[in-house]
């Protein structure tokens, strides 16, 4: 039998007392909410959503910019692409809690509005060049757009809603909603925009390579319009202790990592990011490009707009799942609900398996399998709330550490997708869509038993018996 969380809002925390002492009115009807507060608000989650809208269309026309290399300039394998993609998890990977520690002292803002800056001069670069160091370059520059925005938002986000504890709960899930939602919309347009000004042209007597990438600018402008009339920096901590101040250093999250209830997870969290880099970073060349595999439908026979809109509705379907998910989560064991998502990892990569190897799209168990294929994905999507509701179970005995457990949540997330691009990337050349199937195997199987192993030691204030 499943078990039930001990409820902590039972015993409210400092911060809560505080808040109460206060007076602060907490409440998640934003029509209730101060009018600079709420434009703040609404400015971080759309512009959150124009950013990773825009970062998705460059990384997805990336894909379809390197096999128009391959197929007219000179060769590009699929493990050489793997490499150029994955270059964008480094800066995130060791730029997000620099980047994070300066928005300390700095404030937000600035940081936030770096996000879209760095990405626009990003694509300008790409729609300018073929060069491979340039656009390993340019895809640094994506990586360290997203290490300076999302600590600096979620930073943003706590300070602003301090004492506000259900608000801050609605616009964290809103904030986690605009990573499916960008993926989703971007996946959409970037084959649009590709079909139609992929094409070299001139403007204003530059000569631009790929303009879909040019155009893809006025997206992060967008989104830096909205960060900077929106948005009203917070107020700054007066103070920082010295013990305080130790936080943000290597050193210190090394001991983070270390800590039994963090480092057990690990191998699980980096399993499924690893499967999602692999998808999300090597799919898309991989099924609309020109190569061939013998038996299998998916790989190079799908084109660019069928792959966007079918990608769309999968992000949209699994955004939904997520959102619905946020609600049960809370009468379950982390665990058990992460055990659940990861069987239903292996029916979505069966379902894959099946439609690949199907004769046509046009077979009678095509449909079959798509509706087996998004079943199971709902099911998929409990993984990233549970995984997240388990970490912040964990700072609640870790409370002067919570930044830290929640940063490593963003450092391992570069981490599991930069080793799933590029293993992905080898897997595809070997075997095409199948070698992403079985390399998706791999990491399902490590992550459940990684699971099987954490619930052995699932720390007693993450759950406990239900009440019979």
């Amino acid at each position: 039998m499943m078990d039930t969380p001990v409820n902590s809002a039972a015993n409210p925390q400092p911060a809560e007392a505080a808040a109460t002492a206060t007076e602060i009115h907490d409440t998640t009807d934003f029509t209730q909410l101060p009018l600079a507060l709420f434009r703040s608000l609404a400015a971080v989650v759309i512009g959150t959503l124009i950013l990773r809208l825009a970062s998705q269309m460059t990384g997805q026309m990336l894909q379809y910019y390197l096999t128009t290399i391959n197929d007219n300039y000179f060769p590009i394998s699929y493990t050489a692409r793997g490499f150029i993609i994955a270059a964008f998890f480094i800066p995130e990977l060791f730029g997000s809690p620099l980047l994070g520690s300066m928005s300390d002292r700095y404030g937000r803002k600035l940081f936030i509005m770096l996000g879209p800056i760095l990405g626009a001069i990003a694509v300008q670069i790409t729609a300018l060049t073929t060069a491979i160091w340039l656009l390993v370059f340019t895809r640094l520059l994506e990586g360290l757009s997203t290490a300076s925005s999302v600590p600096a938002t979620l930073g943003y986000i706590s300070e602003v809603t301090t004492g506000r504890p259900k608000l801050r709960a609605r616009i964290i899930g809103l904030f986690e909603i605009t990573l499916v939602g960008g993926i989703a919309i971007g996946a959409s347009l970037s084959g649009y925009l590709w079909k139609f000004f992929a094409t070299p042209k001139t403007f204003l007597g530059i000569d631009l390579i790929s303009p879909a990438f040019a155009l893809n600018g006025l997206i992060y402008l967008a989104c830096l319009a909205v960060f900077w009339w929106g948005i009203r920096e917070a107020k700054k901590p007066e103070t920082v202790s010295h013990a305080a101040s130790g936080h943000g250093n290597w050193q210190h999250f090394a001991s983070v990592v270390r800590s039994p209830q963090v480092w057990r997870f690990v191998p699980a969290w980096l399993g499924i990011n690893s499967i999602i880099g692999a998808w999300l970073n090597t799919a898309n060349g991989l099924m609309t490009g020109k190569d061939h595999f013998a038996n299998q439908l998916l790989t190079g026979n799908v084109s660019p707009e069928r792959f966007g809109n079918g990608f769309a509705i999968l992000a949209i379907i699994f955004s939904i799942g997520v959102l619905a998910w946020s609600f049960a989560i809370g009468s379950y064991r982390r665990t058990s609900v992460m055990l659940l998502a990861t069987i239903g990892l292996f029916a979505t990569i069966l379902s894959v398996y099946g439609l690949n190897h199907l004769d046509s799209f046009a077979s009678a168990l095509h449909y079959p399998l798509l509706s087996a294929l998004i079943i199971s994905v709902v099911v998929l999507s409990a993984f990233t709330p549970a995984a997240l509701t388990y970490l912040a179970d964990v700072t609640e005995s870790k409370t002067e550490d919570r930044g830290s457990i929640m940063g490593l949540y963003s450092v391992f997330l570069g981490v599991g997708q930069m080793i799933g691009t590029t293993a992905g990337g080898k897997f595809a050349t070997w075997f095409g869509v199948d070698g992403l199937v079985l390399l998706s195997g791999i990491f399902g199987v490590i992550t459940m038993f990684t699971l099987l192993a954490l619930r052995q030691h699932e720390p007693k204030f993450i759950a406990t018996p239900r009440p019979s």
